[in-house]
């Protein structure tokens, strides 16, 4: 669970990691991939998850609506869309749907 939430935190990194760049208006694609790629080894859970996991994946989908506007110089709009699907369906397949 540890190195699973390392590479959690890694995808906020100032500097290096891919929401990072996000906030900064640029979609970095091969960090996207690793960050796709982290979501999808993700097993979904049935027992109590750690909080600081939980902090890290709730946060990542309202975010990524956040920086819509901002990533245009480097991704259009209609792609940047279907990425934040591939990015919300990952998340709820981990988190669940209530």
């Amino acid at each position: 669970m540890k190195d699973l939430i390392k590479k959690m935190e890694d995808c906020w990194e100032v500097d290096t990691g891919f929401l990072y760049f996000l906030r900064e208006g640029i979609f970095h694609h091969d960090l996207y991939v690793d960050f796709i790629n982290s979501l999808k080894e993700i097993e979904a859970f049935e027992d109590l998850v750690p909080s600081r996991l939980v902090t890290l994946l709730w946060y990542i989908s309202p975010f990524i609506e956040w920086q819509r506007d901002r990533v245009t110089n480097s991704i259009s709009l209609d792609e940047y869309d279907i990425i934040v699907i591939e990015i919300q369906n990952q998340l709820e397949r981990i988190l669940g749907i209530p």
